[in-house]
């Protein structure tokens, strides 16, 4: 929310009178946090209304859908001295990896085993201390409810509920699950060869962007999560020195990272990013 759109939203707020935006906040795979703007401020890009302000030039327009714990968001990218210039668009769907109701607590996805259930709705989400959520969400587009109730247990009587409210959610984590950590290079190219011990290479995804060590360098570049869970990794920038027995590893690892076109997780918990013929494998 800033710049020539900031200009706008507190412009518009004036003459509005600016209430509290309504909606969660969303955070996109890329783990971009996207703040909701208040439906009656208006804000427009190119026609598309403003939903969702994320960083500088990006933000969400038109309605978030969500079906049970998948979401999916309209995503553009545009000229922040020219709001009107719409540079990117794209569908971004989303898990509901977690959420933060408005009292504070913090749940998880409790996965497509959970088999617990109450009042006819499965234990969907596991929250601070004794809390759930039961079933998925009530959304009309601008307030999002859930049901959270109280689990106890006895020996006597097993699992039982000892009570629950209707709550709005403030925030739904839609992050990608490889989003947030450090992962390390353990071997790449069609035939797996691994990396130097003495030159580590890392990836981590925040705010939209990757970074990490190419084993000599520093490097980052913008970050895209698809529609389908697929990932590509833009023009990749990187620092300027040189290392002797790193560079031919570190030009090889940046061409197949922007080979990349998607992603997946091994049972071991090992990140494989794939694409272009290659393969890259990755440890926490």
């Amino acid at each position: 929310m800033r710049t020539a759109l900031k200009t706008l939203i507190v412009s518009l707020a004036v003459v509005a009178g600016f209430a509290a935006a309504r909606g969660p906040d969303i955070v996109l795979p890329d783990g971009t946090t996207c703040k909701p703007v208040d439906p009656e401020i208006g804000a427009t890009v190119a026609d598309g209304k403003v939903s969702h302000f994320c960083q500088d030039g990006v933000a969400l327009v038109g309605t978030t859908q969500l079906v049970d714990d998948q979401g999916l968001v309209t995503r553009i990218e545009y000229d922040p001295a020219a709001p009107a210039t719409i540079l990117s668009d794209a569908l971004v769907g989303f898990e509901v990896r977690g959420v933060t109701l408005a009292d504070g607590t913090t749940c998880l996805n409790a996965g497509k085993g959970a088999t617990l259930a109450f009042l006819g709705e499965r234990v969907n989400f596991t929250c601070d201390d004794d809390a759930v959520i039961l079933g998925y969400f009530d959304w009309d587009g601008a307030t999002l409810l859930a049901t959270k109730g109280v689990v106890k247990y006895s020996e006597a009587d097993g699992f039982t509920l000892a009570g629950h409210e209707r709550m709005e959610v403030s925030v739904l984590d839609g992050s990608a699950y490889i989003v947030g950590s450090e992962w390390r290079l353990a071997s790449f190219g069609p035939n797996g060869t691994a990396a130097l011990p003495d030159h580590e290479i890392t990836l981590e995804i925040k705010d939209g962007q990757v970074a990490g060590s190419a084993g000599c360098n520093r490097y980052f570049a913008p970050v895209t999560f698809g529609v389908a869970g697929g990932v590509t990794f833009g023009p990749a920038g990187a620092t300027m020195m040189f290392c002797e027995g790193a560079m031919e590893q570190e030009q090889r690892y940046l061409t197949a990272l922007a080979l990349v076109d998607d992603y997946s997780i091994t049972p071991d918990d090992e990140l494989v990013l794939t694409g272009g013929g290659e393969t890259l494998v990755f440890r926490r």
